[in-house]
């Protein structure tokens, strides 16, 4: 039995323990990547919700899915902010190639993330809101296009980078 305690860990042994990344107490999370790629589809399920509402004219029901699609998007970027970028940051600080391709994810996102909040805000009052009516579709689409391009870049990318710390 002593014998165990002195044996180097592999990476299977890391994935079963909870392990801080660097000098932070940031843990990783073997569920993490599940989870994000859960809140994807959530997030584009609910984008479908909102097409489809705005597409039989039933504006009520597009400020109800806006606002389910604000808080799960919220939701998402801080989870993804703390657990992923943080992480990353920390766990490939020495690898500049990497930390370079994390740094232009996570700006990258909060441009994407700030747009799409602009969007959501301007949208709260659509249910009643002619003309906010009338300007939908355009940006929408436009909103929609960039989000999935950027869900299919972080998850062939991005998330391929998550793993625990070891030596």
């Amino acid at each position: 039995m002593l014998f165990g305690l002195f044996k180097k860990k592999s990476k299977k042994d890391l994935f079963e323990e909870d392990v801080a990344v660097g000098s932070t107490n940031i843990h990783y999370k073997p569920g993490l990547i599940d989870d994000l790629k859960a809140d994807h589809k959530r997030l584009l399920d609910i984008y479908t919700d909102i097409k489809l509402a705005a597409e039989t004219q039933n504006f009520k029901k597009v400020a109800v899915h806006l606002t389910d699609f604000r808080n799960e998007l919220e939701d998402h970027l801080l989870k993804e902010n703390i657990n992923l970028y943080i992480y990353l940051s920390h766990l490939l600080e020495n690898d500049e190639m990497n930390s370079t391709l994390i740094s232009t994810f996570r700006k990258e996102m909060d441009g994407i993330a700030s747009i799409a909040l602009k969007f959501l805000a301007k949208y709260e009052a659509i249910g009643s809101d002619k003309e906010l009516q009338n300007s939908f579709q355009g940006d929408f689409s436009v909103i929609g296009d960039v989000l999935g391009k950027r869900i299919k870049r972080e998850e062939s990318m991005l998330y391929t980078l998550y793993a625990p710390p070891y030596d």
